[in-house]
């Protein structure tokens, strides 16, 4: 037998049966295509810098220092450390004439040793100055603006020390010249202050800092140098027989 169908019999003569017609094969869908790949664009690489930054260099951040110094003025520490030491001098030969009083005798010897701390404080000040100057490559660092606490609180004690001196007898002394216990008693008993406040602000003046406690420190050391500067010229006269 073969595989052909055979018509169904009908009654009639039959017919030569007509093969019946093959199913035709489903197509099959053709599998879908892979999409290609995007294909990535090529970044290229940076140019090399013309001027690498060499070995051994910190980068910079701008605004900000890496490494700086502070100085101190050698010309105001000088200066405060030699009319310090003549002011010493010139009350002790005056009180050389003194004509032996007691009050008088120990105010004077106050006086001498409150300047002489002076000079020596900032004498050695100077010395340090100097041979921080002296230190390899400490020249070619850039100075450091900061404000100078030295500076302040030398003209808060200073200004402390001409207040106490002023309303006291000291100011009045200036106009009368006629006691020189009473020039000289207030500085006595708040000796320590005055000397730490001129010497605060000669430390406290840094030439290249701010300029706002550059002020302040000239301001503290004039504060301190104006009782001392009355003080000896009372001691000399005093010395020489023209007051009390």
């Amino acid at each position: 037998m073969t595989d052909e169908a055979v018509p169904p019999y009908t009654g009639k003569k039959s017919e030569p049966a007509k093969p019946a017609a093959k199913k035709a094969a489903p197509v099959k869908k053709a599998a879908p295509t892979a999409k290609a790949a995007p294909v990535a664009e090529e970044i290229p690489a940076p140019a090399a810098s013309a001027s690498p930054v060499p070995v051994g260099y910190a980068p910079v951040v701008p605004g900000a220092t890496l490494w700086s110094v502070v100085w101190h003025s050698r010309a105001v520490l000088i200066g405060v450390a030699g009319f310090a030491a003549l002011c010493a001098v010139a009350t002790f030969i005056g009180g050389l004439g003194f004509p032996g009083g007691p009050i008088e005798g120990i105010y004077w010897i106050g006086m001498i040793v409150g300047l002489l701390a002076v000079a020596v404080a900032v004498g050695a000040l100077t010395v340090v100055e100097f041979t921080r100057r002296g230190t390899p490559g400490r020249l070619a660092m850039p100075v450091n603006p900061r404000p100078s606490v030295f500076a302040i609180v030398g003209l808060v004690l200073s200004a402390l020390a001409l207040a106490a001196w002023a309303t006291t007898g000291g100011l009045e002394q200036v106009f009368l010249q006629d006691r020189y216990m009473y020039a000289t008693g207030a500085l006595f008993f708040i000796g320590i202050p005055w000397a730490l406040g001129g010497i605060f602000g000669a430390w406290g003046y840094r030439p290249g800092g701010s300029r706002v406690t550059n002020v302040l420190a000239i301001i503290a050391i004039a504060a301190w140098a104006v009782p001392a500067l009355f003080t000896t010229y009372a001691a000399v006269i005093y010395g020489l027989g023209l007051t009390d």
